[in-house]
């Protein structure tokens, strides 16, 4: 499948291929395919979604590439697992052909998805290179059928077709009916989260599904893409830069490549803060000319509870202490074990009897603090690619106190230690029992605390440092969940050298770790704090 790194190239050279044109297959309305100017670059798929998503970020992307945030971990895990899903769905379709040219080779790419559209006997084309007017396309999947017409496939690591990916698959009918080719269907492939894994070869006609989006896409592609096209084209013709606003925009459907450009000079509390509000308030706070918290009226409607005390506390310079905090924390008690989980969560299942995407803990920090302020550690953490769930239920009740509260930081080890209660039924009653001792950490302080320097985020990782300025995560390889995930997968994986599991290992420890003692950090300071 296209990556985001397919928009890298700012080349402006035209790279029509031969325009196959086919009887039972007519051109498609002249309206629909509007003339680029000569001096823009190309488009392609990643280039077309971005337009969509913001012109700014469009014109970015074909002038100013520098200017994009770094691709972290996180967001290379995600190429990645698209990348690894789009490589198992071709072989679904046997006697297919690669068209193996990189991305930067486009002219190449065409050329040969030429010869290979030619030669009968290849039922399948895999990323096969196409241009039309200045729009560059790599099919995923181009299925041939028996009557000499195609069928367009487009692979998602999703489970389900979303109306997002709409667009993707229109672009690419533009450009291949553009080409006068015939595309019969056209098909959203996505993997099935209903499918569980029995072990060995994937069975494959479970694991993906493939849903039908023609008339979508073909509507899309007449009534919609055509203008959407005018605008890019325009655009990108202009020596300056989009003016467009920052907004919700730079986030949906995904984070924008140039947010870290694009919000350099936000104020220090942007309305963007407030927790959990809608894309439609926001745009009416910045209509209104409200950019900043400090902005808003006191009597502004539209702020829910929690909304209105970040606002008083931000304009206040000050904290909000509930009067409930004394008592709130009193509903804990000693031996206090202070518990946190990872979970691992692969997009293709590799433990027998999981599911797609199905979260699999794979490893517990515990810190158990006495009422004596006496404390001690236990973890637990699977080194190796068997199914960790067994082994880490028994670790965890042969650690955990038989009494006192387990703090957690929301209520996402309660969820894992039910879901384990289900999977694990010889453990059910234990692991329920666990979690009626469970106390969430995070609800107490959404409800009873607020500091300006939570900046609207009751993550621990925004909570932690506030709250205790000498401790965070930045000293840490691994300074988020998803990152640890990510690790364990390749630490456990067979040709993973001995240096680098060891190393991860640790790294992993480490931020588990941290979880638990930033947990016990916070409770201490919340126990010193005066309503």
């Amino acid at each position: 499948m296209e990556s985001r790194f397919l928009s890298q190239d700012t080349s402006g050279n035209l790279e029509n291929g031969n325009q196959l044109s086919s009887p039972t297959n007519p051109r498609i309305p002249e309206k629909t395919l509007p003339m680029p100017p000569g001096n823009s670059p190309q488009l392609s798929k990643t280039r077309f979604m971005a337009g969509l998503q913001c012109l700014k970020r469009l014109y970015l992307e074909c002038y100013d590439w520098d200017l994009a945030d770094p691709v972290d971990e996180t967001q290379q895990a995600i190429f990645d697992t698209g990348t690894g899903v789009g490589e198992l769905a071709r072989e679904r379709f046997p006697n297919g052909l690669l068209v193996e040219e990189r991305y930067f080779e486009h002219s190449q790419a065409v050329r040969t998805t030429e010869k290979v559209m030619s030669d009968a006997s290849v039922t399948a084309i895999f990323e096969g290179g196409f241009a039309f007017e200045k729009i560059r396309i790599r099919v995923d999947i181009l299925k041939r059928n028996d009557d000499e017409s195609f069928d367009l496939i487009e692979v998602k690591s999703t489970t389900s077709a979303k109306s997002g990916h709409i667009p993707d698959v229109a672009i690419q009918l533009h450009v291949l009916e553009g080409l006068g080719i015939p595309v019969r269907q056209a098909y959203l492939m996505h993997i099935n989260n209903e499918y569980v894994y029995q072990g060995g070869a994937y069975d494959l006609e479970e694991l993906f599904s493939l849903q039908d989006v023609t008339e979508e896409a073909r509507e899309f592609a007449s009534n919609v893409a055509p203008d959407e096209l005018v605008q890019m084209w325009e655009a990108l013709d202009k020596d300056t830069v989009p003016a467009v606003e920052t907004g919700s925009h730079c986030t949906k459907p995904y984070r924008c490549p140039f947010y870290g450009h694009c919000h350099q000079q936000v104020t220090e509390h942007p309305v963007s803060d407030l927790p959990r509000a809608s894309r439609k308030f926001l745009e009416e706070l910045k209509g209104s000319g409200i950019d900043d918290i400090r902005e808003i009226p006191a009597d502004h409607a539209g702020l829910n509870a929690i909304q209105q005390r970040v606002r008083d506390c931000v304009v206040a310079d000050n904290t909000f202490v509930s009067p409930e905090l004394p008592s709130r924390l009193r509903e804990i008690t000693f031996p206090i074990g202070f518990l946190d989980f990872e979970t691992f969560n692969p997009a293709l299942p590799v433990y027998v009897g999981t599911r797609p995407y199905q979260a699999v803990p794979f490893q517990w920090s515990l810190h158990i603090k006495s009422s004596s302020g006496h404390m001690t550690h236990e973890e637990f953490l699977c080194e190796d690619d068997k199914d960790p769930r067994l082994a880490l239920v028994v670790s965890l009740l042969d650690a955990i106190p038989t009494e006192g509260t387990i703090v957690a930081y929301s209520n996402y080890e309660q969820t894992v230690m039910k879901r384990l209660a289900t999977e694990l039924p010889v453990f059910e009653g234990p692991l329920l029992a666990l979690c009626e001792r469970t106390f969430d950490l995070l609800k107490l302080i959404r409800d009873e605390y607020y500091h300006p320097r939570f900046h609207g985020s009751f993550s621990i990782k925004s909570v932690l440092p506030a709250l205790v300025p000498e401790m965070g995560y930045g000293d840490l390889e691994i300074q988020h969940g998803l990152i640890a995930a990510i690790d364990f997968g390749r630490m456990v994986a067979a040709d993973t050298p001995t240096d680098e599991r060891d190393k991860t290992r640790e790294a992993l420890l480490a931020y588990c770790q941290r979880d638990t003692e930033a947990m016990v950090r916070v409770f201490d300071f919340l126990r010193s704090v005066k309503p």
